[in-house]
This record gives C-alpha cells, structure tokens and sequence, in this order.
C-alpha cells in the first residue's frame, strides 16, 4: 500500500489510521446498516486489524446480528460519528465507515451486500459484485 488511509469524526476527537492494504469496499444494505448509517446503505472499508490504531474517547454498541455473530459498532462519545466496527466471526478485521476518510477517494465499493433490502430511492452501482446477503466464506 502506498498511502495510509486516515480518518476520524466530526469533532476531531477521534482519529484513526491503517497502514495495510484494504480487503474491500462494500455498500451495505442490510437493516442494521441502514439505521446505523441513518441513509440507504453504510459505505464500508473492510481493513486488517493489524495496522490499525485509533485514538480518542470512543462509545460502542453491541449486538448479535442475524447471522448470529456478535457485533459491535464504535462511535465519537462527543459527536456520535461512526467510526469502525467489528465481527466476531473475524477478529483479524475491522469495518471502517467510508464516510470519515480524510480522503474520500480511497473508498471503492466492489459489492453491494443484502440488495434486496435496499431502500427503493438507494442507488446500487451496476459495476458492484451483488450479494443477497453475505457473500460465501472464501476457501
């Protein structure tokens, strides 16, 4: 990777950075994402865990998903913004919210998960690999 890709919240309080190359972007359609997001989708960056740091005061919700992981969402205790979140089906990753990059045009999304449950007035990109829901384990 040639560039870390740096972030943080609305009110400067949070501030984050990952330094190894991305997994891949995706646009989520799912309910949870929807209203995490508060929009049609969340925009996310699935990055390793490693080489990932992040600084500030940080809030964080946990839930158990439909598949039955264990999730949890971290968020700006001051601002709300979102941060990142985390699977415990894969601890080695960490979802960062597109939306708090420094530099927007880092973000691709290559798919687009749980499309039909996307809002009807949501955009999907035609060029996006689509999933009706989460795509297969690799391997």
């Amino acid at each position: 990777m040639t560039k870390a890709i740096t972030g943080g919240c609305q009110c400067g309080a949070v501030r984050y950075e990952s330094t190894a190359e991305p997994i891949v972007g995706a646009n989520c359609h799912c309910d949870n994402c929807k209203k995490f997001s508060g929009a049609g989708h969340a925009s996310n960056m699935l990055v390793p865990v490693d080489g990932f740091t992040v600084t500030g005061d940080m809030s964080s919700y946990e839930y158990k998903a439909e598949s039955g992981n264990d999730m949890a969402r971290y968020f700006c205790s001051t601002c709300g913004s979102p941060i990142y979140g985390t699977n415990s089906a894969n601890t080695n990753v960490v979802v960062l919210r597109a939306g708090g990059f420094d530099d927007p045009g880092v973000f691709r999304a290559k798919v687009s998960l749980f499309t039909p449950r996307a809002a009807p007035w949501d955009h999907i990109d035609d060029n996006a690999v689509r999933f009706d829901g989460m795509p297969p384990p690799k391997g």
